[in-house]
């Protein structure tokens, strides 16, 4: 099913299809080519003493880089992405980094419930997942599964790009949303959002204990960019 409005077709997520030829030809998204790990994750890594015996859960791994990040902190990891190419190349950098067969790698979409039980990870990662799905219904039933599936006392990290961000915020002009935007170069769509939107909607069902505003400069398409994010450390209420 796809939501209209001024005759604008807005798909409920983006398809499976977009992430094949994002990974495997376009690579507009810098992390879609990139080997270190996410910024927002790095930043909150030592906070969280993120290590072994931790069980992590990487939620939308793409090409595995925070995978291998995690896994290498001594973090029991399960990733689970849905585009083949992203499990493939989750596998490949795995097996680069001889840590194959030390990480459970899952194809699953995550519009449907992830198949584990509940209380399970000490850590879950939403690393530019989320901001993908672009109906509300299948974002909060994807956040109500997360915390299904954290620990009590684990910790949950989302990082999502802000209203703010240089490279998405010239895209909103005539677009059917302040907050949707469609990239023209790759066809991906990606809702935006502000401190206040992204607090107010996480507070349905976790406690926000830390959140960060990080700006960083980097590079699309040969351009230089303000980049804008908004990380938020969550706890289940």
């Amino acid at each position: 099913m796809i939501s209209r409005h001024a005759a604008i077709a807005i798909p409920e997520i983006v398809p499976k299809e977009s992430w094949e030829l994002e990974f495997g030809l376009k690579r507009t998204i810098p992390g879609s080519a990139r080997t270190d790990p996410a910024k927002a994750l790095l930043l909150f890594s030592d906070i969280l003493k993120l290590g072994s015996p931790m069980k992590v859960l990487d939620a939308g791994c793409g090409n595995g880089r925070n995978t291998v990040y995690l896994a290498n902190r001594g973090c029991e990891v399960t990733s689970v992405d849905f585009a083949e190419i992203a499990i493939s190349m989750t596998k490949h950098r795995l097996a680069a980094a001889g840590l194959q067969g030390k990480v459970s790698v899952l194809s699953h979409s995550l519009v449907e419930p992830v198949p584990f039980a509940e209380d399970t990870f000490d850590f879950v990662l939403d690393s530019y997942v989320s901001c993908h799905f672009l109906s509300f219904e299948i974002l909060s039933r994807f956040w109500k599964d997360m915390a299904r599936v954290a620990k009590q006392d684990g910790h949950l990290l989302s990082v999502a790009f802000s209203t703010e961000d240089e490279y998405y915020a010239r895209l909103t002009n005539g677009g059917p949303s302040g907050s949707l935007i469609c990239d023209p170069v790759n066809g991906i769509w990606k809702r935006l959002y502000t401190e206040e939107e992204i607090r107010a909607f996480f507070s349905q069902w976790f406690e926000v204990k830390y959140f960060a505003r990080f700006e960083f400069s980097d590079v699309v398409l040969g351009t230089s960019y303000r980049r804008v994010v908004l990380t938020s450390v969550l706890k289940k209420l």
